[in-house]
Formats: C-alpha cells, sequence, structure tokens
C-alpha cells in the first residue's frame, strides 16, 4: 500500500510499555529501529536532532525483570506517560501480556493514554492487551501464530487476521510473533518519514523492508490430534499412511463399518475438524515435513502428499503460507 508521509512535528515521542515477563525482542527491537532513523535521518540530511524521542515505560516500578532474566530499568511509569504525552504507543508482547487483558487496573489506566495518542500498536502479544481495552472491536488485528485460537476465543469481536505481519485499522496497529515488532517500526517510519529514509533504516539493521511471505510460514506443524475411539484411530491411520492416493470420506466410512454421516459427525467431534478438512492438513503437513528434512524434488512431494500436480501443488502451498515450496525449502530446511 502507498503511504503518505504525514506533517508532523519532530521529534515524534514514542513510547514502548513494557513490563515484567516482557520479551525483550518486543522492547529492543522496536526501539532500535526508530533509534537507528534517527541516526539515518542525520546521515542523509546532515542534520544534528532526532527525529524520534524514544521512551521505555512500565506498569508501576521503574524496574522490570524480563522474560530473559535481565533487569532494565524505564523512563517512567503508566502515570508518567500520561504526562509525557506519546505521539505513538507500542504495547510488547510476553506470556504475561495474556494475565494483564484479565487485570481492569491496568486496562483503565491504559484507555486515557490510548485517547490522546496519534498511533496505538502491539507487538506480538501485547494485542491481548489492546484487545482487552474494547477499542478493537470490529477492528483488524494479528498477534503472534501460536494464540490465533485462545485471541478468538477471548475477543470474538476482533477481525483477526492470522497470516499478517502487521495489520493498521485507523489509528490501531497490531504486529505478529517477536520480530515482526521490526517490520512495523519500519512501516510506522515509512508513514512518518517516507520510503527512503525507512528503507536505509532497514538496511542499516540488515533487516527486510518489506519481508517476504506472511508470518504462517513460521508456524509449526502441529500434531495430529489423538481420537479417543478405536473406529477414528484407524480412520486417521488409514489416512496417514495413505495421503499419496485419492481419499474419500465414503471409503474412510466404509472402512470404519460407519454411515459417512456418522462417521463425520463423529470424526469432527473426535479430532475438532472434519474429515475433508483433516486430510488438507495432513497433506499439507507432510508436504511441509518433506520440504523441510529432505531434497525431494517439488514434483515428487506433491505426488507423495496426493496433490494432482505440482502445479497444483505449488499452488496451494503459496495459497496458504504466502510463498512458494521453494522459497519455504531455501529458508527451512535443515
Amino acid at each position: 500500500m502507498e503511504v503518505i508521509p504525514m506533517k508532523i512535528q519532530y521529534p515524534i515521542k514514542v513510547a514502548v510499555i513494557a513490563y515484567d515477563g516482557a520479551n525483550a525482542v518486543d522492547i529492543f527491537g522496536p526501539l532500535q529501529v526508530f533509534a537507528s532513523a534517527n541516526e539515518m535521518y542525520k546521515r542523509m540530511h546532515s542534520e544534528n536532532f532526532d527525529i524520534y524521542e524514544i521512551k521505555l515505560f512500565s506498569l508501576t516500578q521503574l524496574q522490570i525483570k524480563l522474560h530473559t532474566g535481565t533487569s532494565v530499568l524505564t523512563d517512567g511509569v503508566l502515570d508518567d506517560l500520561v504526562q509525557y504525552q506519546a505521539d505513538t504507543i507500542m504495547i510488547s508482547g510476553g506470556e504475561v501480556a495474556l494475565s494483564l487483558a484479565d487485570q481492569p487496573e491496568v486496562i483503565s489506566q491504559l484507555l486515557p493514554i490510548m485517547d490522546q495518542a496519534r498511533r496505538v500498536s502491539s507487538v506480538c502479544s501485547g494485542a491481548f492487551i489492546l484487545a482487552a481495552t474494547g477499542l478493537m472491536e470490529n477492528r483488524q488485528a494479528t498477534t503472534h501464530w501460536g494464540r490465533y485460537e485462545e485471541f478468538s476465543t477471548r475477543f470474538p469481536s476482533v477481525k483477526l487476521n492470522i497470516d499478517a505481519l502487521f495489520t493498521k485499522d485507523d489509528k490501531y496497529y497490531c504486529s505478529a510473533g517477536v520480530t515482526s515488532g521490526i517490520d512495523l517500526s519500519l512501516y510506522l517510519i515509512q508513514e512518518d518519514y517516507g520510503h527512503r529514509i525507512a528503507l536505509e533504516t532497514s538496511r542499516e539493521m540488515v533487516a527486510f523492508y518489506h519481508r517476504p511471505g506472511g508470518q504462517n510460514q513460521f508456524s509449526s506443524i502441529k500434531t495430529t490430534v489423538s481420537a479417543s475411539s478405536d473406529a477414528i484411530v484407524l480412520a486417521q491411520n488409514w489416512i496417514d499412511k495413505n495421503l499419496n492416493k485419492v481419499l474419500m470420506v465414503s471409503q474412510l466410512a466404509e472402512l470404519v463399518a460407519m454411515s459417512v454421516r456418522n462417521f463425520s459427525r463423529k470424526f469432527t467431534l473426535e479430532i475438532g475438524l472434519p474429515p475433508s478438512r483433516y486430510i488438507t492438513k495432513a497433506r499439507f503437513n507432510k508436504a511441509r515435513l518433506l520440504l523441510e528434512e529432505n531434497n525431494t524434488s517439488i514434483q515428487r512431494i506433491a505426488y507423495l502428499c496426493g496433490y494432482e500436480n505440482s502445479e497444483s501443488f505449488r499452488r496451494l502451498f503459496k495459497r496458504e503460507l504466502n510463498i512458494s515450496p521453494s522459497e519455504y525449502r531455501k529458508r527451512f530446511h535443515i
């Protein structure tokens, strides 16, 4: 999308909110991006002032201990942040964010801060805190791929984009897992000062300016859910051993001596997916494993996983992960 730099007063005040147990990269990744933008602007324009003023704020205590075990002294607490009047707020992520989202006293403190800011953003699971304010209802958001299901359950009115590295909806921004906070920060710089400064900042940091693909490419290959009945276990085993063949739900129902309707109902109840969707995911997971673990040709993988042909496999793979099978292999081959 084309971004038109906004007319703003600099230095732009950026406030990152952290807490005990927060992810270090969620905090220092964005902080470093904005600090690097300051240096690049000075270098490119022969100026001697910062275009960003960067501060780190905690909830109630100045000193916090991050998930890494590292102790950090912040610039202030939430009460100070109200007075600071930041232009851009970034809420860091971490396992603790999920419980902080359930603490009314934290959310009530954040609301006036978010209200006065020009931009409000979250990194990784910081999206849980942002969503808990109610400000994300019927808005686009994303979070770490490992938290999709929990996020959707807790915040069903938020429009979760499960593959985006970051989302923007009005003044609210969310980035996906961990390092995608860097991607979002580069985008915010582009909004503020244009393409060139953001591009040169990304080069300085040896980071993608526009990272190819979405975050689904980084998601783990989920292990199969074990069925509770012998009949569905038998069907699962048959599917897993015959992925290179045409698999019909009617075949599987016949295999376990059940009607198609009863089999589909029981399979979905025990596995959490309809049989046809399970087959699709099983094919896809096997394809990812083969791409990661050996040098089998794309054509051969397509055959082994039951795809119609290699072209069909490439098309479906790219639709799922937003990158081609060959690109996936380059990045994740063991």
